[in-house]
């Protein structure tokens, strides 16, 4: 994942961890990654592993976009998590958000 899209699957996994756990992205402890993971399954109907989603916090956390290159199919169902809502467009979900973030990011200057 390169540049400016690993930033925004930064702020991505921030959103879901507010909605998880009501607080900041952290690293992920085994315990809280099974409970994420079931989380996730619960509110999507898909599953993701648990030791994924150890991996993508500790490289969203260190700032390490090399160490990491998720699916197309795992950003969709991180961002339908985050949405609230089963988009219905499931398999663009990445895509859109990724676009309008990074137009966020440039209407702010950022």
């Amino acid at each position: 994942m390169e540049g400016r899209a690993f930033v925004v699957f930064q702020q991505l996994l921030d959103t879901v961890f507010q909605k998880a756990f009501g607080e900041p992205l952290s690293p992920l402890s085994h315990s809280r990654a099974q409970a994420l993971s079931w989380y996730i399954e619960e509110d999507t109907g898909c599953r993701l592993s648990y030791k994924t989603l150890v991996n993508y916090a500790d490289a969203a956390v260190a700032c390490r976009q090399e160490r990491i290159n998720p699916t197309v199919t795992t950003l969709n169902i991180l961002v339908n998590y985050a949405s609230d809502n089963a988009s219905s467009r499931p398999l663009t979900a990445w895509w859109s958000y990724l676009r309008t973030h990074l137009q966020m990011a440039e209407d702010t200057g950022s």
